[in-house]
């Protein structure tokens, strides 16, 4: 029976059923302990057959729990409840990769920061054992404040724990980005299927479309197993050679002719991009029609039912290839009804099953770091769980008691804080190693992003003044303190010196980020035209990282409506 709204469930206050798919219920929910709104994804009644179910779902949400990873949504409980499990995750406004790209292309940093995030959070799980299944535009979620979460993560493998008859007929995976391997219903996948799909989603940014597309999903799966790849630039003459010669390695139908890692495959991705600009994401010319089985809502009563349930008992005696291509219907996410409607959007983000909580300390944590690092991740899920004022508390207390010379723990709770725009605490727990050792390569490598977002911030001039006393040498703290006169002193001119100490002392990708800063100070200093010509030349730079670039968009982006 479904759950109904205003009913418990637990500590749990359903308000509204957000979406149903093949698999799963989703609703949102409020936790009045902690005062925030959650998701509850409700398995499949059919999963109870297998007595066994429970025990085992019991274990494999463990395991998918485990996962620590900025871009993977947390799951904060999982629990039954009248013999129903759920999952408890974080709720979460945005909208889905799909939703964006219905709303037009991507640009090549917009492309190059979802791959890299994507890509990020699957090699992390693969290095637990754990893979995805079903990596698609509609499972990305892109939040309000930049972030992005790959979501679903690890239903595949819970929905598969049992010996239901739903679990053993069902193919999970959505027929436009499924691997030819899964869509042969085989047993021993490997990171090499989501090597593959993950492969459909750089073909859908650089191209324009998805590879295969037909009237019925068992053509699209009958095209994955057996038609040769379309080849990206027979189909949009934009995309450059060196992106598409990633594309035919990606999507090779064997296995092994397909990259090693998901690192390999990102990095072979995002190096043809710098190498073949202008980027493909910047030139795709023909959206995706989305798959028949995710269009509209869900049947309502007294409706014809979709015609997977109306497929005849004799079908199963087709030939086990044929059987495991319909079954697979069952995988198919109905989720995600349209950009235009921000429910849908939002019901899309909250459909992330995904790990974290408050996970063991990572093995790079030494033991006299493990009680800063509790402190640290105490601060984390406050903030993650809506107390702000509260994660700051243990942020400093973690960043007091952190050795200045663990350099690797800084850099972890840099990268942590930094993935979701804590700009600031970043650039003090930098400051901190920084002070123990100015040229340590691991901290430097992640200032300039930081502190360049620091400088945005009015509090942020103590930590960059600091930092222009510590390294006089370096390039990186004297663009920030002129970034940061330049948007805060009443005298924008009292930047000038800094930037062009910036420009002087700027070694290799360095200089680009002092020119961006250049190029910002002309506008705010009225060369608009001048200012936004300076930073258009840091964008045509292929050795532009893909951070700076988004950075420069936004800041071009804004002074051109002025």
């Amino acid at each position: 029976m479904p759950f109904q709204n205003g009913q418990n469930v637990g500590p749990y206050r359903i308000l509204e059923q957000l979406g149903q798919g093949g698999m799963a219920t989703v609703y949102k929910a409020y936790h009045p302990a902690l005062d925030r709104y959650v998701a509850i994804k409700v398995l499949h009644p059919a999963f109870r057959e297998d007595p066994s179910f429970t025990a085992r779902f019991t274990r494999e949400a463990r395991v998918v729990a485990k996962l620590e990873h900025p871009h993977i949504v947390p799951i904060y409980d999982f629990s039954e409840f009248e013999g129903q499990p759920y999952l408890v995750m974080k709720f979460i406004e945005g909208e889905t990769l799909k939703a964006r790209l219905a709303r037009g292309p991507l640009t090549a940093a917009e492309a190059v920061r979802v791959v890299e995030a994507v890509g990020e959070a699957l090699a992390y799980a693969h290095s637990k054992g754990i893979l995805h299944r079903d990596i698609k535009p509609s499972n990305v979620l892109l939040t309000t404040d930049g972030g992005i979460y790959l979501a679903d993560f690890g239903l595949a493998r819970i929905a598969q724990s049992g010996e239901s008859t739903l679990s053993s007929d069902m193919l999970l995976g959505t027929p436009h980005y499924i691997s030819p391997e899964q869509a042969q219903g085989a047993k021993n996948l490997d990171a090499g299927t989501d090597i593959y799909s993950l492969g459909v989603v750089m073909y859908e940014l650089s191209v324009g479309r998805v590879p295969f597309n037909a009237d019925t999903p068992f053509s699209i799966i009958h095209d994955h197993i057996f038609t040769p790849l379309p080849l990206p630039r027979a189909i949009n003459p934009k995309v450059p050679a060196a992106v598409e010669r990633v594309l035919l390695k990606a999507l090779a139908k064997d296995r092994k002719d397909r990259y090693a890692d998901v690192h390999s495959e990102v990095k072979a991705f995002t190096d043809a991009i710098r190498e073949g600009a202008p980027a493909p994401a910047a030139a795709t010319a023909v959206k995706a029609p989305p798959p028949a089985a995710a269009k509209g809502k869900p049947e309502p009563d007294g409706k014809k039912p979709p015609f997977w349930r109306r497929i005849p008992k004799w079908i199963l005696a087709i030939p086990p290839v044929a059987a495991c291509l319909c079954f697979c219907l069952f995988g198919i996410a109905i989720l995600g009804k349209g950009a235009e409607e921000k429910k849908a959007a939002a019901t899309a983000t909250a459909l992330a099953l995904t790990p974290a909580g408050l996970p063991n300390p990572p093995d790079s944590v030494p033991p006299d770091a493990l009680e800063a690092w509790g402190h640290f991740e105490k601060g984390i899920a406050d903030l993650d769980g809506g107390n702000p004022d509260a994660a700051t508390r243990e942020f400093e207390t973690a960043l007091q008691l952190i050795p200045a010379g663990r350099a690797a723990v800084i850099r972890l709770a840099v990268e942590q804080l930094a993935v979701r725009k804590q700009w600031v605490p970043a650039g003090k727990y930098l400051q901190k190693g920084l002070d123990a050792n100015p040229n340590e390569a691991i901290l430097r490598q992640p200032a300039a992003e930081v502190f360049f977002h620091v400088a945005e911030a009015q509090e942020g001039e103590p930590l960059v003044r600091w930092l222009v006393q510590k390294t006089p040498e370096w390039a990186i703290p004297q663009s920030a303190l002129a970034r940061w006169l330049a948007l805060h002193s009443p005298n924008p001119q009292d930047a000038a010196p800094y930037m062009e100490a910036g420009v002087q002392k700027a070694r290799g990708e360095e200089k680009l980020f002092a020119w961006a800063v250049q190029g910002e100070y002309q506008c705010i200093t009225k060369n608009t035209a001048g200012g936004i010509t300076a930073l258009q030349d840091v964008l045509k730079d292929s050795n532009t990282p893909p951070w700076l670039r988004v950075e420069v968009e936004r800041i071009i982006a804004k002074w051109q409506t002025k």
